[in-house]
C-alpha cells in the first residue's frame, strides 16, 4: 500500500513569523497557522495553532503574506521532529512543512 502526505489548511497568520536560516544557508520561517474547529457536542468553539515552517525560495516568495492575522491556504506535509531539552526532557512536535502558501479571503 501506498502512503499520501498532503495537508491543505486555511486560517490565519497567528503570531510574528519567525526569521532564521539553515546550516546550507537556505532562509526558513517559521510561524503558527490558527483555525477555527467547529465545536463540540455542545456547541463550543475552539481554536487549534498548527506549526508552519517554509524553507528555501517559498520564503522570499511569500514574504508579503506572512503577516500576524493574514488569512492563508497552506499547502504541504506533515513532519514530526523529535529532540532532546537541555534538561534532558523528550519532545516531539508535528509541524506542517509548506510547499505553498497563498492570501486568501476571509
Amino acid at each position: 500500500m501506498t502512503s499520501f502526505n498532503r495537508v491543505t489548511l486555511t486560517g490565519k497568520v497567528a503570531n510574528a513569523p519567525r526569521h532564521a536560516y539553515r546550516p546550507d544557508g537556505s532562509p526558513v520561517v517559521e510561524f503558527s497557522l490558527e483555525l477555527d474547529d467547529p465545536g463540540d457536542l455542545s456547541g463550543r468553539r475552539s481554536r487549534s495553532l498548527i506549526p508552519i515552517v517554509a524553507i528555501g525560495a517559498l520564503v522570499g516568495r511569500s514574504a508579503g503574506l506572512l503577516q500576524k492575522d493574514q488569512f492563508l491556504l497552506v499547502e504541504g506535509r506533515l513532519n514530526q521532529r523529535r529532540w532532546e531539552t537541555p534538561e534532558g526532557k523528550q519532545r516531539t512536535v508535528i509541524e506542517v512543512i509548506a510547499a505553498d502558501l497563498r492570501s486568501v479571503k476571509e
